[in-house]
């Protein structure tokens, strides 16, 4: 069982930190520390090797290409943009380049990949879907859910389809009113059962987990403020 503290209690003790620093929920060093906390934790479940300085020099360009690359496809797509092939696109352009779509099959045990040449039509079903009527009466983090199943589902990139995926559900979350979800290394198993079990259409899980690692992001504050990093 995954236990995480109370969110109200969490929403609580930030609020009695910014009052005591004079601060608000708002503060940019806080963004930009809840922003380092979620590329970090998408880059360790990527296998990437990165640590939180190394992560806060690609701020200035520095560090591993890999961080300055995520970092930048972070901005490749406008906040309240739509979430459309495009946009994944430019996502993942920014981590790798423009490579484009996968042109060869892959391979996977129990759920198949896309086939190169419908990979396009699979992807414009999504966006379809992501505004489809019935869809935008969806919570944030259920539209994400689905949004991140599906890209990992399709595996449109030859690499890096768990970032651009981890980008998209954030992108419609923050869209739709909540904080950024901080996934981070050791979500990795759970994560991997939540988005098979997605793929057999059940996404309870891996919504219970987006909004899990949203409300993590309250406890980044909440650290950040206490240590006086920010």
């Amino acid at each position: 069982m995954r236990i995480e503290p109370p969110v109200a209690a969490r929403e609580k003790r930030l609020a009695t930190l910014l009052a005591a620093a004079g601060r608000d929920a708002a503060d940019a060093r806080l963004a930009e520390a809840v922003e380092d906390a979620q590329l970090l934790g998408s880059l360790e479940l990527a296998g990437v090797r990165c640590s939180w300085d190394e992560l806060r020099a690609s701020r200035r360009g520095e560090g591993p290409a890999e961080a300055t690359a995520l970092r930048r496809a972070r901005e490749a797509v406008p906040p309240q943009a739509p979430l459309t092939v495009e946009a994944l696109r430019a996502w993942h352009a920014a981590i790798a380049g423009p490579v484009g779509f996968r042109r060869t099959p892959s391979e996977r045990e129990g759920a198949p990949t896309a086939p190169p040449e419908r990979i396009a039509e699979r992807l414009a079903t999504l966006e379809e879907w992501l505004v489809a009527p019935g869809i935008r009466d969806l919570a944030p983090a259920q539209a994400a859910g689905l949004a991140c199943a599906r890209i990992v589902e399709v595996r449109p990139f030859d690499d890096a389809n768990g970032r651009v995926a981890r980008l998209a559900a954030s992108h419609l979350m923050v869209a739709g009113g909540l904080r950024p979800p901080v996934l981070v290394a050791g979500d990795g198993p759970y994560l991997l059962a939540c988005l098979r079990a997605a793929f057999r259409l059940d996404t309870e899980s891996l919504v219970a987990l987006l909004s899990e690692a949203s409300a993590r992001a309250l406890e980044v504050m909440i650290q950040a403020l206490e240590r006086g990093v920010v």
